[in-house]
């Protein structure tokens, strides 16, 4: 959402989001209200976010609602926006190039309007808006690399695996870099990586801009990052035979497939594709283009004649 600040910085506006962080990192200088995120399968959770959110339209009053969240946050903004007749504007996660988000195909089965970063010629409520993100003018490397990052995120579910073998990888010298891993909730200790929990995102994206190449699991975030840098990176996906994800259907972003696709990752599934891809890490493209100007211009014109047609 950050990527619009060329957008809405020209209105007066207000966030409600979840606490962690990163949001009270990027928000500090905000008009800011928390909620705990819920979720589906806890439907009865949603209930707490009632009160707070239409104590929060009866004070603020605002005119649209913007979101690029999840249903897990958005849900009930959407629902009291719709109550109060209040325009809301639902922008789909990048991650997702074929189908949408769960909230996404909800609105869109509801018959809302939605707006796609990627194009859905079969779905004319799903309008192209391109991707949000901006280019970063400062993203400027410090010279030659001397580090890989890995970044296990946020979850809570451990990922030794991919730990274990980037360790394996550094004792037999297929990794000559030092390694500094970002491991999360994963216990991990090592002699041969250098390893911490977590760390403000300031101090990931310094991390990341400064990497030879980066390590990650399936994370758009952290690729979406990469990209703005014109870091390489490959991506390996957590598996569930492993209890590395709590369910089979969680962490079905394809992202990464199309950005393998056009050759800016790889996409690997053991320590041996891995080794693989870092003998020819070379070969990687850099230079991913974005461009949020028809996001910013299809915004403007909502939000300052109604029009939501393109």
């Amino acid at each position: 959402m950050t990527n619009l600040s060329d957008f809405y910085d020209h209105y007066d506006h207000f966030w409600i989001t979840n606490r962690n962080e990163q949001t009270e990192s990027h928000l500090k200088k905000e008009r800011a209200y928390f909620v705990d995120q819920a979720h589906f399968k806890k439907p009865w959770t949603y209930l707490y976010h009632v009160a707070p959110v239409l104590r929060i339209f009866c004070s603020e009053k605002p005119t649209h609602v913007l979101s690029t969240g999840s249903g897990r946050t958005a849900l009930i903004p959407f629902l009291v926006a719709a109550v109060l007749k209040v325009k809301f504007i639902y922008i789909d996660t990048f991650s997702r190039v074929h189908g949408h988000s769960k909230f996404g195909t909800f609105l869109l089965k509801t018959r809302n309007k939605i707006y796609s970063q990627w194009e859905d010629p079969e779905n004319a409520n799903a309008l192209y808006i391109g991707p949000i993100f901006k280019h970063d003018e400062n993203c400027n490397k410090n010279g030659e690399s001397k580090y890989i990052f890995v970044t296990l995120g946020t979850r809570i579910e451990p990922f030794k695996r991919l730990l274990e073998g980037v360790e394996d990888l550094k004792k037999k010298g297929s990794i000559k870099e030092k390694v500094i891993a970002q491991v999360g909730y994963t216990e991990y200790k090592s002699d041969y990586v250098e390893v911490f929990d977590f760390c403000m995102p300031e101090k990931i994206n310094e991390l990341i801009l400064n990497a030879k190449y980066v390590i990650t699991q399936e994370s758009a975030g952290i690729g979406t990052q990469c990209l703005k840098y014109k870091t390489k990176f490959v991506v390996m996906p957590r598996d569930y035979q492993y209890g590395e994800l709590p369910t089979e259907s969680d962490m079905k972003e394809d992202l990464h497939y199309k950005l393998e696709e056009l050759g800016y990752t790889k996409v690997v599934r053991n320590i041996e594709e891995l080794e693989k891809v870092i003998e020819a890490i070379e070969n990687l493209k850099v230079g991913f283009n974005f461009d949020n100007s028809l996001a910013i211009q299809t915004l403007k014109k909502i939000i300052e004649t109604g029009d939501s047609s393109q």
